[in-house]
């Protein structure tokens, strides 16, 4: 679980903040291409998919 959150920690500054402070969700074609790190691939791949 450490792990897991030293690398939330290094993805944080990554994510983009909208100026104005209110949240919106982002497109759906703004979410293809993400990737794991190999050492993190082990947590994703004990997730339920999405809507389980």
């Amino acid at each position: 679980m450490e792990q897991l959150i030293g690398d939330c920690r290094q993805m944080a500054a990554h994510w983009r903040v909208p100026v104005s402070g209110e949240r919106t969700a982002p497109a759906p074609a703004g979410l293809h291409g993400i990737t794991v790190p190999a050492a993190s691939a082990h947590v994703v791949a004990g997730m339920a998919e999405f809507g389980d």
